[in-house]
């Protein structure tokens, strides 16, 4: 037992000091700044689709809470008004997404919101 623990910590340490050396020059020039940055740049592409499925998504549950709500009118007995609400509810969760996601990327990068989602954001909002 005492050889196995030996040569998994000779392990850990051989591993660790080749990360060390092998990534040492790529982060030494890089600050917080930059790394938010970066991640803020990065995830462009992945807020943009979760804006788009969040849009797509909160509109057919919407849709589909109303249908619901239909039914509970035309048959009460029948269909429960707690499915169309929580549909509806869950509908504009998923329409408030794209805005939440511009917040929180606004909230990470001092106030600063990418174009690109700055763009998506005020495309969906009501003019004036």
């Amino acid at each position: 037992m005492k050889k196995f623990n030996t040569f998994h910590r000779f392990s850990a340490v051989v591993t660790t000091g080749a990360m060390m050396v092998s990534s040492g020059a790529a982060f030494a020039q890089q600050d917080a700044r930059s790394l938010v940055s970066n991640i803020t740049s990065a995830s462009t592409g992945f807020t943009n689709l979760l804006s788009l499925l969040g849009y797509i998504g909160g509109s057919g549950l919407a849709v589909a809470g109303i249908f619901k709500l239909k039914q509970h009118v035309d048959n009460a007995s029948q269909v429960p008004m707690k499915d169309g609400v929580m549909r509806l509810a869950a509908g504009g969760a998923l329409l408030s997404l794209p805005f939440i996601i511009s917040t929180m990327q606004g909230s990470i990068n001092e106030g600063n919101v990418t174009a690109t989602t700055q763009q998506n954001v005020t495309a969906f909002t009501a003019p004036g």
